[in-house]
């Protein structure tokens, strides 16, 4: 640290410490939030800064803490200027320690006035019994800047992160999950319930001190307690995570601490001397700047100022709105503007809630502004949810780039970092009722929004289905809020026709990014509602394109039973249609639940059905998957070759097409045929190539099943420790994201693997359990599969129990070739242990039990 004596005036002292730190003058402004040009008159001695201006450049010159009460006062010209002041000869050396994951967004302008209000929140939240803080106020109080800044403050003390999570577009209870995990940097994977993926998550990963911001709660706790729920839920679940939450409402949780936010501090009139120590004032003049470079208040302004503030109560939302008008009217034309309307809001409108009046007041005299362009233009941009782009703008609104430029610069519209627009809610449904009260430009609007949107993500099928399958993902989850909007007003206009084109690229966007549960719930209203309607050719299509996409997010989800009932319905309702091409996605997955259940030889017929239908160059993607499975089913049948062959041609049009889902799919189950083929090397080259892509998309099904293939491939080669890590690895990946067919599958080959090291008892659980599995989904070849592990386990001890096992085996038409071969081979063994005679006596007593019978007295026992 040295001393430097402040020069012959604060300006120049202020100049020369700024080139000393390598700051532009524009840099400095920045980093002080005002204007270039109030700078350049601080720094020629023009005029001095007020006292939050001060403060914000001891920040930004890096003045010490000790000395920045001195500093401030000799800004303000409190004190003479031969005082001296300490300030760091470099900039401060930089912390080396590991970063904290904090994820805040940067805000563009300093707070201003609130340091009372971050003292009293600091104080409630540091209180050992607080684990929840609402701050509660109305809308444009300040409410999520103010969140933001507590934040960024507390940062040190939650070694674990700070996470926001912006609610205002999130328009279900059902969906604040999903945004909580986008915070945490988190992909849901599989068909398990996302809440409990995502706690999963949270505390394998977030073992420290963390804190959650939930932004704008209030619409959804007025929808249900769900919301409230799910917070009580989170405190609960994790001790280290603590929650502040802004709302209109506060959430009534036991244990919740409130913090009501009103509006910054207003000059009184007889100060007019000191608007600028008010924050209220302090906040529209820095706006003013910001917006109006040459803006100046002169002594005639300064009872308007102090006027305006009255008249807004201090609302920083009403104020910046109010400061935009500066290049056009004067300080008193806009409080006359504002006064207008303030009397006829707070005596005549009875309907509206009295902490809005004052904010109504200001919309309602920046709109009377506007021109009728502008006007049409903003409320048409009402529509939206959660944001928009420039060419959905003036798809949609008629927005052009100078349009939407001037709406900017009257903050109306905010521009975001990421390149899109966005208005604050509050705005937007203001903005909304004047669109309302045009019913027919409401209609067309919200017509256009929606047919834009469906159309979006319809257009995005091919690239959800190739390389540019995680681009299109993430594409769709950043328009899942006007995507959901425009889903929900073609019910509101009966428009099915116009979703149809959208149902298979939605349902296969559902798949990839892993929200199997949203969606089936998505399209079950769709196919109840339809359900419900006359028949005719076109409602006709759409049920059944909507049941063929729920039906397979069914079948991902382990619900068998469900996805075949659906998928048959979708044939029935498709086939007299006479359009071949809307049946090959049902019969393909419908095939592919036939072979996992057990009936190969419909199976194959369906898929040769499907493979028919998918000649069109434009249906390759499904070609690809019945050409698959159809060898998938020849190696069933013991034709490994032939099954190898065409599973090789369904991956090389996968490869072909790039999509990174289906090629980890296929490269996983090629697997048990090249392992039959004694093809090791090249088993195990697949299974790190469809690692990589899994985990570069978070397939954590994808990752399972190559974990297990990779431990069935160590089993065949005699590694049985390899192969009982990699086993055990499959099943901590798979944790509860998977259920059903994977998981007892893989318990069947961790069972077969530690019987080969001598622990029958750990095998026989493992087999038992797989077995309850596989009848639970009801899928024969699996429970055959248990079944023939615990016949190997019984053989010696108990052989003529597993006599009628085996033989029901061998001639169960549902088991696969290898389960088949084993069992022959096994009852072979076991009669060489009988006499002619007794063999003959246990055959007399076989009890053809079925199956069924077997597995259950097995299961239950």
């Amino acid at each position: 640290m040295s001393n430097l004596e402040i020069p012959g005036s604060f300006g120049d002292w202020l100049k020369s410490r700024r080139k000393a730190l390598d700051l532009t003058q524009e840099e400095l402004s920045t980093r002080a939030g005002c204007s270039v040009f109030a700078l350049r008159k601080i720094e020629s001695g023009e005029r001095r800064p007020s006292k939050q201006l001060a403060a914000l450049l001891a920040d930004a010159l890096q003045i010490s803490e000790d000395d920045r009460p001195t500093f401030i006062r000799i800004a303000r010209g409190d004190l003479t200027l031969d005082r001296v002041v300490s300030i760091p000869d470099s900039k401060p050396a930089p912390d080396s320690s590991k970063p904290v994951p904090h994820h805040l967004p940067l805000p563009p302008t300093p707070l201003l006035g609130r340091e009372p209000e971050l003292a009293a929140m600091d104080r409630i939240f540091n209180e050992p019994p607080c684990r929840l803080l609402t701050l509660t106020g109305m809308g444009g109080i300040g409410k999520t800047r103010l969140a933001l800044e507590f934040a960024s403050r507390q940062q040190s003390k939650f070694p674990g992160g700070v996470h926001y999570v912006p609610l205002a577009s999130v328009n279900s209870a059902e969906s604040i999950v999903p945004a909580i995990a986008e915070a945490f940097e988190f992909s849901f994977s599989g068909p398990v319930d996302p809440q409990e993926q995502l706690f999963d998550h949270i505390s394998h990963e977030r073992k420290q001190s963390t804190l959650l911001v939930l932004d704008n709660l209030e619409h959804l706790l007025a929808q249900s307690s769900a919301a409230a729920e799910l917070v009580a839920e989170i405190l609960k679940r994790f001790p280290n995570i603590k929650i502040l939450c802004t709302s209109r409402e506060r959430l009534n949780l036991h244990g919740e601490w409130t913090y009501e936010l009103h509006g910054l501090p207003i000059p009184p009139y007889e100060f007019l001397d000191k608007l600028e120590d008010y924050s209220a004032a302090e906040l529209f003049l820095q706006r003013a700047r910001q917006i109006h470079a040459e803006f100046e208040l002169t002594e005639a302004d300064k009872t308007a100022l102090a006027r305006i503030c009255h008249l807004v109560e201090g609302i920083p939302l009403a104020l910046e709105l109010a400061a935009a008008w500066v290049g056009v009217l004067s300080c008193r034309e806009i409080a006359q503007e504002i006064e207008r309307n303030i009397d006829f809001l707070t005596t005549s409108m009875r309907d509206i809630p009295e902490r809005h009046r004052s904010l109504k007041a200001t919309f309602d005299h920046s709109w009377r502004l506007l021109s009728h362009e502008e006007r049409s233009t903003l409320s048409r941009l009402s529509v939206f949810h959660g944001g928009f782009d420039r060419l959905a703008a003036e798809k949609i609104a008629g927005a052009t780039l100078p349009l939407l430029a001037l709406l900017v610069s009257k903050s109306l519209v905010r521009r975001t970092e990421d390149g899109r627009y966005d208005l604050h809610e509050v705005i937007r449904q203001y903005a909304l009722t004047h669109l309302e009260k045009e019913s027919k430009k409401y209609l067309e609007t919200r017509d256009a929004h929606s047919s834009y949107y469906l159309n979006f993500a319809a257009e995005r099928e091919m690239s959800l289905k190739s390389a540019r399958q995680r681009l299109a993902v993430q594409e769709i989850l950043g328009e899942m809020d006007n995507l959901r909007a425009a889903w929900s007003w073609m019910f509101q206009r009966e428009t099915f026709d116009k979703g149809c084109k959208a149902i298979r690229s939605l349902g296969w966007f559902f798949e990839v990014s892993g929200l199997i549960n949203e969606g089936i719930d998505h399209f079950e209203p769709l196919v109840r509602t339809l359900k419900a309607k006359p028949a005719s050719p076109a409602l006709q299509r759409v049920l059944g394109e909507a049941c063929t996409q729920q039906g397979i997010l069914c079948f991902r989800k382990g619900l068998y039973e469900r996805a075949v009932s659906l998928m048959e319905e979708s044939v029935l309702l498709l086939r007299p249609l006479g359009d071949t091409g809307l049946l090959v996605d049902a019969l393909v997955y419908l095939g592919i639940i036939m072979h996992l259940n057990g009936d190969i030889d419909r199976s194959q017929a369906l898929m040769k059905e499907g493979l028919s239908y998918a000649q069109d160059p434009k249906y390759e993607w499904f070609a690809a998957y019945a050409t698959y499975n159809l060898g998938y089913i020849a190696s069933l049948r013991g034709n490994y070759t032939r099954g190898r062959e065409q599973m090789m041609e369904g991956l090389a049009i996968w490869r072909r097409l790039g999509d990174p889902h289906s090629i980890a799919l296929g490269l996983n189950y090629l697997i048990p045929t090249l392992i039959t083929l004694g093809s090791f090397d090249e088993a195990r080259a697949y299974l790190q190539e469809s690692l990589e892509l899994c985990q570069a998309s978070n397939n954590r099904w994808g990752m399972g099943t190559a974990y297990r293939h990779l431990g069935w491939a160590a089993k065949a080669q005699g590694r049985l420790e390899e192969a009982q890590s990699f086993l055990h690895k499959s099943l901590e990946t798979f944790g509860d994201y998977i259920i059903g067919w994977d998981i007892s599958q893989t318990l069947i080959v961790l069972g077969e693997t530690v019987a080969l090291t001598g622990n029958h008892p750990k095998a026989r659980e493992l087999f038992l359990t797989a077995l309850r599995l596989a009848r639970d989904i009801h899928s024969a070849p699996l429970m055959l599969e248990a079944l023939a592990g615990l016949a190997s386990l019984e053989a010696r001890r108990n052989p003529e129990w597993i006599v009628d096992w085996l033989i029901l085996i061998k001639e169960h038409p549902a088991a696969k070739r290898d389960v088949k071969d084993r069992a022959c081979q096994l009852l072979r063994d076991v009669e060489g242990c009988f006499s002619a005679d007794k063999l003959q006596a246990i055959r007399k007593g076989k009890s053809n039990e079925s199956l069924a019978s077997i597995v259950n007295a097995l299961v239950l026992g």
